[in-house]
């Protein structure tokens, strides 16, 4: 009977070992801890952006430092982005207090990694650039597995930066025909949509439900309104109508849909335009 009891507890254990082993979130949270001096500025992301767009050539001197004192942080995540599932392990219980760290974190790893590819890309390595991308795009969609609109929309963010990178690789990379499978693939994998907007929102409402933060109103209506105005654009008069009816204080809480839908609108967009051009 001991015997038994005590295999059977080593088999719990050894599945849970399992269990927390293939979660991605723990790798990516081991990545964030091996970042260094990893805060890039707000005029530093800006002319990242200008790189993606091709408006400015992207300058090994200023990044080559910064992409080798990371190195280890984006092997780590890339790492992650294989395994088969990321579970954050949120606890909504705690309300509006529920923490968003690894959300915020997100922000920096994520554009490391797309000036990552652009290294790679100088530097000849087109395999490690495109798997640089494919870990990236895997990343980025895993921030909002389980969150709020919040890290949806940072979720976004990296995306979309992310699939600039692959533009800008596939039409100045010279890419092989099995590298461009890859991140066709990868790309493919997002779905048409890049991310479940409808469960964020879910999530997002289900929170000012909670203590500390308790809806003075029922919060059903609202929450299926923006549910059908996510799937279908032409019902946001109706959930703006809603709103402007709803008690300002909660009012002001309460994400902007015309906002969101044109960030999940934006996303659509660069998902199709990529998808044409690797056609």
């Amino acid at each position: 009977m001991i015997l038994i009891v005590a295999l059977s507890a080593g088999s719990a254990s050894a599945q849970r070992n399992v269990s927390l082993g293939d979660n991605g979130a723990l790798r990516y949270w081991a990545a964030f801890a091996q970042m260094q001096d990893s805060a890039i500025t707000d005029w530093q992301a800006k002319e990242v952006r200008a790189i993606l767009d091709g408006t400015a050539p992207y300058d090994d001197v200023k990044y080559k430092d910064l992409i080798e004192k990371n190195k280890l942080a984006l092997e780590i995540m890339a790492h992650g982005a294989v395994l088969p599932k990321c579970d954050w392990g949120l606890d909504y219980d705690l309300g509006v207090d529920t923490p968003v760290d690894y959300a915020r974190n997100a922000i920096p790893l994520g554009r490391l990694n797309v000036l990552y590819a652009f290294y790679l890309l100088q530097t000849g390595d087109k395999d490690g650039a495109v798997h640089a991308l494919a870990s990236g795009l895997r990343f980025a969609h895993d921030v909002a597995n389980g969150g709020t609109l919040f890290a949806t929309l940072i979720a976004k963010s990296l995306i979309v930066a992310h699939l600039k990178a692959v533009d800008f690789a596939l039409h100045s990379g010279d890419l092989s025909a099995s590298q461009r499978s890859a991140l066709q693939k990868s790309v493919a994998a997002l779905g048409p949509d890049g991310l479940d907007w409808q469960s964020a929102m879910r999530r997002e409402m289900s929170v000012l439900n909670r203590p500390p933060w308790q809806a003075p109103i029922p919060l059903g209506r609202i929450t299926q309104a923006y549910l059908a105005a996510l799937s279908n654009p032409s019902m946001l008069p109706k959930l703006e109508g809603m709103l402007a009816d709803t008690p300002q204080p909660l009012r002001d809480v309460i994400p902007g849909p015309k906002r969101l839908l044109e960030e999940k609108q934006d996303l659509t967009n660069k998902l199709q335009q990529t998808r044409v051009s690797m056609q």
